[in-house]
């Protein structure tokens, strides 16, 4: 599995003066990956969750969530999003309706492994359990929001919007599943995500008027057919958190929510 290499698409296909602003942009993320023999591992995608006694698993009017994964985050890698250094982040996805649930637990809460409730045992409802590693990676937005940021209102370059064109394709055309915790979301059809962290540079440089508003990438689960993973046709589960509720640690307001072509 080889990530696309951003900076070569970048010489490729985008005019050298863009390039700083681009730069900019990147934010790093880890790649959520399945674990092979020797791997660090860092959680667990599908199977059962645990949870703490008397704790519901979660749900809707119309049945449960089905647990996506679970992640220990002391045994991760400094990130921007400045998580915490211990504790564990479960997340659960509706594949019968567009909803889910992300919990987070403290290291001194005691967890146990909970039993398929019925109706999820009933149609086999349960994404294959198999460990997860991870990568770091650089992360960027799309096409869309660099030519919105980098273009005046009157400039009418074809050639430098079809670089940008080309060089998105090639950098979110993939063969395998992107699951990813922190940097910038892969919307397929909304825009929820704010992307820039508040204060920084990056903040500062392309929104010098005004802030920008709406949460931060948490995490995302896109379709993993080896795994029997799936939203839709080929979707993604996203998990937004605000940049106020991260800064208080506070993940009990979690938007979850999936999206699909």
């Amino acid at each position: 599995m080889t990530e696309p290499d951003l900076r070569a698409l970048m010489r490729l296909h985008i005019p050298e003066e863009f390039h700083p602003e681009i730069e900019l942009a990147i934010r790093e993320g880890l790649r959520l990956r399945h674990a092979r023999e020797d791997d660090p591992i860092i959680g667990y995608f599908g199977g059962l969750p645990q949870l703490p006694d008397g704790f519901a698993w979660p749900g809707a009017d119309h049945g449960h969530y089905e647990h996506v994964a679970t992640i220990d985050l002391a045994t991760l890698p400094k990130l921007d999003l400045n998580l915490p250094s211990s504790g564990r982040i479960s997340v659960f996805g509706d594949t019968n309706g567009w909803a889910g649930a992300c919990l987070f637990f403290p290291d001194d809460v005691v967890l146990n492994e909970r039993p398929l409730p019925p109706d999820l045992a009933k149609d086999n409802r349960i994404i294959r359990r198999v460990d997860m590693t991870y990568a770091v990676v650089e992360t960027i937005p799309g096409s869309t929001w660099f030519t919105e940021k980098l273009f005046d209102d009157n400039d009418d370059d074809d050639d430098m919007c079809d670089g940008f064109e080309a060089f998105d394709h090639a950098f979110f055309t993939h063969s395998w599943a992107w699951h990813q915790l922190g940097g910038w979301a892969t919307e397929i059809q909304g825009e929820s995500d704010r992307g820039l962290l508040p204060g920084t540079a990056a903040e500062q440089h392309f929104y010098p008027d005004f802030k920008p508003s709406g949460p931060l990438l948490l995490a995302q689960f896109d379709t993993d057919l080896e795994i029997d993973m799936g939203w839709g046709d080929f979707g993604i589960l996203y998990c937004f958190i605000t940049p106020q509720d991260l800064a208080a640690r506070d993940f009990t307001k979690v938007s979850v929510h999936w999206e699909c072509y």
